[in-house]
């Protein structure tokens, strides 16, 4: 029994000493804004064309499952293989979402991009990729030209630029909080500590 008491107690108190770890501005994370959102909110900002962001996606969809009302994704237009694709992607994206086939969507693009090594580099691959995940060519023209659609993808570029974001994946809490994932390259358990960074983060606002 006494035993069985100290393991409690020892777990505990590391449970503790793990969530008070101190993080330490322009260190850990910086602050992008003065004001925080109302609601709990994480967005990885992303880019198809970046690498970084295709190795970062165990961790995005760790973060999605944990957080699944808070995280969401926003794409950037800044990379692009040839003028004007970074934003023919960001719509892209802006079409899956409202197609409800991101996650589809985001795994092909990935996939061809960086595991098959065949670039994404005009609309019309971008439209076999809709195609290959049942979405009609019929539809995807009608979808990807629509107000809505082109409307979204805009206000994803105007996000990006009022949070400054020059490079991906960036991770912001609650609007204010840049995550500056540098900071954490020494850790152990990377997802552990961006968790417990994003927690106390969302404590700390506004």
């Amino acid at each position: 029994m006494f035993l069985r008491t100290m393991v409690v107690l020892f777990v505990t108190l590391m449970a503790t000493t793990a969530q008070a770890k101190e993080l330490i501005e322009n260190e850990h994370f910086e602050v992008v804004d003065t004001k925080a959102t109302s609601e709990p909110e994480i967005i990885e900002y992303f880019s198809f064309y970046c690498i970084a962001c295709y190795r970062f996606e165990p961790i995005a969809k760790e973060l999605a499952s944990t957080y699944p009302s808070a995280f969401k994704k926003s794409h950037t237009s800044g990379l692009s293989p040839k003028p004007g694709m970074g934003k023919k992607m960001t719509q892209a994206y802006a079409l899956a979402l409202m197609l409800g086939k991101e996650q589809a969507i985001s795994e092909s693009i990935f996939k061809q991009q960086f595991g098959q090594r065949q670039s994404i580099d005009t609309q019309e691959k971008i439209k076999d990729i809709f195609v290959q995940a049942g979405v009609s060519e019929k539809d995807f023209e009608r979808g990807y030209n629509s107000f809505s659609v082109k409307a979204r993808a805009k206000q994803m570029d105007k996000d990006a630029r009022d949070k400054n974001i020059t490079g991906t994946p960036t991770l912001i809490v609650n609007g204010k909080y840049k995550i500056l994932i540098n900071g954490f390259r020494d850790s152990d358990d990377l997802v552990g500590d961006l968790k417990l960074a994003i927690e106390q983060l969302i404590k700390q606002a506004p």
